[in-house]
């Protein structure tokens, strides 16, 4: 007889190590239990698979999750601009370079002083928003668990609030447990990625290489999909291996693959822990029936929408698709179909966003949360922006809830989704309410 709870027991240990940048004993003794139990099935899946190495140290285990693509709106939303990521590069060296010394805690200042010689003219300590951008990274350690806050005041570090001869200390220390954070990059892949970018959509490799199968699969792992553009060589990889992924996405995840013309994702079942890469979404304005008791992501609304907005100005043939699927539009155009759309449908979006906070922030969070679906490229520095493959199946619409006496033709009025693709032929979905 098969072992349904062994591997129901692998499905679940597979989605703690994609799930969590750390998997801690003491704080997750589950999650720990099951990564201990199924180790050599692990280590085997994700190195036959995205080529990935399952890291145990005492009372840990990390999965170090390399990408094949350098993407700077994704990895860690909590890190606001590149000085924040290359503080977490800085203070993670730091930590390297103290790795045979025993005594595990050091002050802020000893830190930053460092961090100011490596950096060069990078980092300015005098600078508050330099000094802002440390202590961002430093609290996301300390909630990964690789470093534990001692004591001191942060704020009056950051702000520089001192006196006159007054010295501002905040101690911290290297967790006992914490995995080195590190990945060995190839030193000509960096070189690619200190480059300026390039004028299109297409992202550049990483330093670290592997051969096209598993740069699919790390795609498809992290998400949020992988475009043909963006590596055609993994994307023949995966074509011609598909049933075979299916196949281990099923067995080893229980999720689905959904592969088209131009790009590929994985769908989370919708009873799958954490399934974020499934669109859940639920557009019913606010005070229709039964909304209340509904969960809505309201940001979600302009996406859709946006979208939808994108295929009507195609069909008029304001707009078209690229051959590679992408469809190139400029970041004014975007924003004055976003203000259409604010001003018509804003008292949908929930309070926060439809009067809490104003336009431009608005617009902000929308951009990022398409970047994060991977939906949107740019804008470069001639203002061009890409909408890829992906965002082409998606559109929305507010439809009024129709009255048990309407009749038939009120309800066939209302606007439905398009039943296909614009952006590359495969069949899209709508989502309306």
């Amino acid at each position: 007889m098969p072992d349904r709870n062994g591997a129901e027991d692998r499905r679940i240990a597979v989605m703690d190590l994609l799930d969590r940048p750390v998997v801690e004993r003491a704080s997750q003794p589950e999650a720990y239990r099951r990564i201990y139990l199924h180790e050599e099935y692990l280590r085997a899946w994700f190195q036959q698979r995205p080529g990935w190495r399952l890291l145990g140290g005492e009372g840990t285990y990390r999965l170090e999750r390399l990408p094949a693509q350098a993407l700077a709106e994704r990895g860690l939303p909590r890190l606001r601009a590149p000085l924040d990521y290359a503080c977490l590069c800085w203070v993670l060296w730091y930590a390297e370079s103290r790795a045979a010394d025993p005594k595990r805690w050091f002050v802020l200042s000893e830190l930053a002083g460092e961090v100011a010689r490596a950096a060069g003219p990078a980092f300015r300590l005098g600078e508050r928003p330099h000094r802002e951008a440390l202590v961002r990274t430093l609290q996301l350690l300390v909630d990964l668990g690789a470093l534990v806050y001692r004591d001191g005041q942060v704020e009056r570090w950051a702000s520089g609030e001192a006196e006159v001869g007054e010295a501002v200390e905040v101690l911290y220390e290297f967790a006992e447990d914490a995995p080195r954070l590190l990945a060995a990059f190839d030193p000509a892949g960096l070189d690619v990625l200190a480059a300026p970018p390039a004028d299109g959509p297409v992202l550049p490799r990483t330093g670290e290489m592997a051969p096209p199968a598993a740069r699919a699969w790390r795609a498809l792992l992290l998400g949020p999909a992988l475009w043909r553009g963006d590596d055609p060589e993994a994307f023949d990889a995966l074509a011609s291996a598909e049933e075979g992924v299916r196949r281990d996405l099923e067995d080893g995840l229980g999720w689905g693959l959904e592969l088209a013309g131009a790009h590929a994702r994985i769908w989370r079942t919708a009873a799958a822990r954490g399934a974020g890469a499934a669109v859940l979404l639920d557009l019913l304005p606010e005070g229709a029936d039964g909304a209340a008791d509904r969960h809505v992501r309201y940001v979600f609304h302009p996406v859709l929408l946006l979208l939808t907005a994108v295929r009507e100005a195609m069909a008029a043939g304001r707009l078209a698709a690229a051959p590679d699927g992408t469809v190139a539009v400029g970041d004014g155009t975007l924003h004055d179909l976003f203000m259409d759309l604010y001003r018509r449908h804003r008292r949908n979006w929930g309070t926060e966003l439809g009067e809490q906070v104003g336009t431009e922030q608005v617009w902000e969070r929308l951009g990022r949360q398409m970047r994060q679906m991977g939906f949107l490229r740019g804008p470069d520095a001639l203002g061009r922006c890409w909408l890829l493959p992906p965002a082409g199946q998606l559109c929305g619409a507010y439809v009024d809830t129709p009255r048990a006496d309407a009749d038939d033709d009120a309800v066939s009025r209302a606007p439905a989704a398009a039943a296909r693709s614009l952006f590359d032929g495969t069949e899209g979905t709508g989502w309306t309410g």
